[in-house]
């Protein structure tokens, strides 16, 4: 009977039409999930480079902020030096009569 044969072909048909459609599916999702990933990555990629830029600038900050402090550090120090040269005589004099060694003639 022709009526079952058409019947059995059309369901190859419809079974090859839905493997088709399914492939293709397959296909698309794949192709969009590759899309997603590297929109994906090409924005983790800009966000790395702008974290990098902010941390290499606060970086330049902070060492110009050591090498300012750093060279603070040694003007007060020197300062310090030189304050202590002027007055050492007089520092010496004060420290004997402050623990009564002085001895006057």
């Amino acid at each position: 009977m022709k009526i079952f044969e058409w019947s059995k072909e059309i369901e190859k048909l419809y079974q090859e039409l839905i493997e088709k459609a399914k492939n293709e599916s397959l296909m698309e999702i794949q192709e969009l999930r590759k899309e997603n990933e590297h929109a994906l990555e090409e924005t983790l990629d800009k966000k790395h480079t702008i974290i990098n830029s902010a941390l290499k600038a606060i970086n330049d900050v902070v060492e110009k902020e050591i090498e300012s402090f750093n060279k603070n550090l040694k003007d007060k120090l020197k300062n310090i030096e030189l304050n202590y040269e002027k007055s050492k005589q007089q520092l010496t004099i004060n420290i004997i009569e402050k623990l009564g060694l002085e001895f006057n003639d």
